[in-house]
């Protein structure tokens, strides 16, 4: 007969039972509370001016959430679990994320997928459809979608070609161009850090035309306020954005600069912010006449190597006010090593059953 290993409650509880308690409460607390938890740890929104965006519109920002794919994770089994595991993770944290904010517009800036650039026809499809999946929350509201350099190439080896960018416009939407919503002019471009051939220029000549708000959102995947102001200054003149918004770096920071829209090329004080543990609704005035702001947004996935994931919220106000904070999401990697922890304790309570009594000490023996 085996041996009760615990007592709960006077009742005396064999060892089957003690290992199925233990994978049940590892289950509720790391599927299930750990991200009840975290959200509760969220800013406080302010008061906002629901469902008027023409008066305050709330963006939710998701960048580099990078699907993985199908040629760079391990063969099957392996690899299904890597990837529905991360697919999962998305997923939930994301919907708590859209039900917490309650968006006007959702932004995704940039390597949607992780294997974009080269994946087969039959994965990209198969990746779409999970990502559709992912962020099923967001079905009903304004969305806009960058490309990245997982997604089109550019980086590197990975050159851009016209099926890889006509594949992402298929699926999504055009790389470039001026989108109008309520009272502010979003301006999608496809600018690198470094570097600015004619034809960008041209595109942003192009675009300035279009413009029609005063507050105008660049957004691009890269960082736009590089080290030099002339790879960034043709663009940033025809468009006067208020602020930028871009991802690729994975981590969240914020450039600032009180004299960048002066017309030259030497006005470039720019300052470097991490606000890596950013708690708060950060206030930031766009109502100067040379400053700008750029707001670079951490990834939301867990795979990308960083120990800090969120999705950020910004909120922009018709006076020209903007509130910026981050919705930090929890470790995955913490979760999953204690997994780990739960699988050597039951495999310690499995070999304590199976020990024939005889080996184990009784007392007064």
């Amino acid at each position: 007969m085996s041996r009760p290993a615990l007592f709960l409650f006077g009742v005396g509880l064999n060892v089957k039972a003690v290992c199925f308690i233990i994978v049940l409460v590892a289950i509720f607390i790391n599927e299930f509370l750990i991200y009840f938890l975290q959200s509760q740890r969220w800013p406080r929104l302010p008061l906002l001016h629901r469902n008027a965006p023409e008066k305050e519109q709330v963006l939710l920002l998701v960048s580099d959430p990078q699907i993985q794919g199908y040629e760079d994770e391990p063969l099957f089994p392996v690899g299904s679990l890597t990837r529905w595991d991360s697919d999962r993770y998305l997923s939930k944290t994301f919907s708590y994320a859209y039900n917490y904010v309650q968006p006007d517009i959702v932004i995704f800036l940039g390597d949607l997928f992780d294997e974009g650039s080269k994946a087969q026809i039959e994965e990209y499809e198969s990746t779409f459809k999970r990502f559709q999946a992912i962020f099923a929350a967001a079905k009903n509201v304004k969305k806009l979608y960058l490309p990245g350099d997982n997604d089109i190439g550019g980086e590197g080896r990975d050159v851009r070609t016209v099926m890889k960018i006509k594949r992402f416009v298929n699926h999504f939407e055009e790389l470039e161009g001026v989108v109008k919503f309520g009272f502010i002019d979003y301006v999608k471009m496809d600018l690198k850090s470094h570097g600015l051939p004619a034809e960008k220029v041209e595109t942003a000549h192009f675009l300035s035309r279009r413009l029609t708000s005063e507050i105008r959102i660049l957004i691009n995947h890269e960082t736009v306020m590089s080290s030099q102001k002339h790879f960034s200054w043709p663009v940033l003149k025809l468009i006067h954005p208020k602020f930028i918004i871009s991802g690729h770096w994975h981590k969240l920071g914020v450039i600032l600069c009180d004299d960048c829209m002066k017309d030259d090329l030497y006005s470039w004080n720019i300052e470097r912010h991490g606000l890596a543990h950013v708690t708060e609704f950060e206030d930031i005035d766009l109502r100067g006449k040379y400053n700008l702001t750029e707001i670079l947004v951490p990834t939301c996935s867990y795979r990308m190597g960083v120990p800090d994931m969120g999705y950020g919220v910004a909120i922009v106000s018709a006076d020209g006010h903007l509130k910026y904070s981050v919705l930090w999401l929890p470790s995955r990697y913490i979760v999953l090593y204690s997994y780990g922890i739960v699988i050597l304790l039951i495999s310690f309570l499995w070999i304590f059953d199976k020990c024939p009594s005889g080996l184990v000490r009784r007392k007064g023996s």
